[in-house]
């Protein structure tokens, strides 16, 4: 149980660590991206600015052929207000006719500063920084001026730093899992003495209960069936609730027992092959007369091929027994059917009644100890809560399932699968 716990709590704390890290290296990655996207705009505007300057005092075109040659820079200028061309220096560029294709997505007014990204015939990525703006004579508009900037490598350096924080992050996470790890054990040492404590007073407690409750109960009996004596009817009434719930704190301490013996790792099982055909006959057998004492019918399904189980056959029979007798219990009327059947390589057992049903908010609970779906029904029953608990532990002592299908007021169906031993 603490194991889960610790291990439940290792990945909460790990989860969070993980959000967190996540956050920190997803925002440096966006900032960084943002920090370089805003640099280069700026100083895109500038060079435009600088080079229609040069181009007005010199007429030198904005970029070289060897900048054209490798795609780094790149120029192209139209008349001023219409789409004559006076210089093209992005055709000679690698991807100067897919830049040419994409105009549409070039900066539709001056001093705007776009970017678009591409693919060339060796499928590589190119992103270009596109800037527009007007060459001016003094007053006089000379040229419109488009300067492309290639910021591939900016992208390739930056996805290898991405890898690298990615890598520690992971690293980091892996570290945390660690810390949390230690951090959770640490957190549940407490709560791990307290449950051992509480397990060794429900241990100890529920043996000193066992002797003077069988004592109680012994002279309860002997009492009533003292016949020489001549006893009140209020006196014959009170040793029958005597006797009643003697009955019932014994069942308790039996229960309690159980679970503190399984809790301190005790519970051990003796495992053997058992013919379940046999421990079903047998054990049905007994609780037929519980269910014609209410008026119910049990009905029997047993499959006709021999079911053998590596387990306890002590605890089986306990398991059929507390299903069983939970059906009977909560069913005013009708019908409790009981079935064991060979599915594939498992055994499952199914047990119905027409009874009271349970909500669906309660299924969820039914299986924690002493949680009890009608409080005021279970205790004229004798119910304690902790039938389905016991149930539940040793369906998962013998590595099986336990599932219940139900409804308020429709009945409910407890479904166990267990592995079969295989026959040859």
């Amino acid at each position: 149980m603490f194991d889960k716990l610790r291990l439940k709590l290792t990945i909460i704390y790990t989860g969070i660590f993980s959000l967190l890290v996540v956050m920190i290296v997803t925002g440096c990655i966006i900032l960084l991206g943002h920090s370089v996207l805003t640099h280069e705009k700026q100083e895109m505007r500038e060079l435009i600015i600088h080079e229609g300057e040069e181009f007005v005092a010199s007429g030198e075109l904005p970029v070289s052929k060897h900048s054209i040659e490798v795609g780094r820079e790149l120029a192209y200028m139209l008349q001023p207000g219409s789409d004559v061309l006076l210089h093209d220096q992005v055709s000679g560029s690698p991807v100067g006719q897919q830049l040419l294709a994409l105009r549409s997505e070039w900066p539709q007014h001056d001093r705007k500063v776009k970017w678009v990204t591409l693919r060339d015939a060796n499928d590589r990525l190119w992103i270009y920084l596109i800037g527009r703006d007007q060459i001016l004579d003094g007053n006089a508009s000379v040229a419109t001026l488009y300067m492309f900037k290639d910021l591939s490598d900016y992208y390739y350096e930056e996805k290898g730093e991405i890898l690298w924080l990615v890598l520690m992050s992971l690293f980091f996470i892996c570290c945390g899992a660690g810390v949390g790890y230690y951090l959770a054990g640490r957190s549940i040492k407490p709560i791990r003495e307290m449950f051992k404590r509480q397990r060794e007073f429900v241990a100890d407690a529920s043996h000193e209960l066992r002797t003077p409750l069988t004592v109680m109960g012994i002279a309860a009996e002997g009492m009533e069936g003292d016949t020489d004596s001549n006893f009140s009817e209020f006196t014959v009434d009170t040793l029958k609730t005597m006797r009643i719930e003697i009955k019932r704190m014994n069942n308790l301490v039996a229960a309690l027992l159980s679970l503190a013996r399984n809790d301190a790792g005790a519970g051990d099982l003796k495992l053997e092959q058992v013919n379940f055909n046999v421990l079903f006959e047998q054990t049905l057998g007994t609780l037929s007369m519980l269910a014609e004492q209410k008026g119910l019918k049990l009905e029997q399904r047993l499959a006709q091929e021999r079911l053998i189980i590596w387990g306890d056959r002590m605890r089986l029979e306990q398991l059929l027994t507390i299903l069983v007798d939970n059906a009977i219990k909560y069913s005013a009327r009708g019908t409790v059917t009981v079935s064991a059947l060979r599915q594939n390589r498992q055994l499952v057992i199914k047990v119905e009644d027409e009874g009271i049903g349970i909500d669906t908010q309660d299924i969820e609970r039914i299986f924690e100890r002493f949680y009890r779906v009608d409080k005021a029904r279970t205790r004229a029953e004798g119910g304690f809560g902790l039938g389905l608990p016991i149930a539940k532990l040793i369906v998962e002592q013998h590595h099986g399932t336990i599932e219940v299908e139900s409804k308020k007021n429709g009945g409910s169906s407890f479904i166990v699968k267990l592995p079969l031993t295989v026959q040859h």
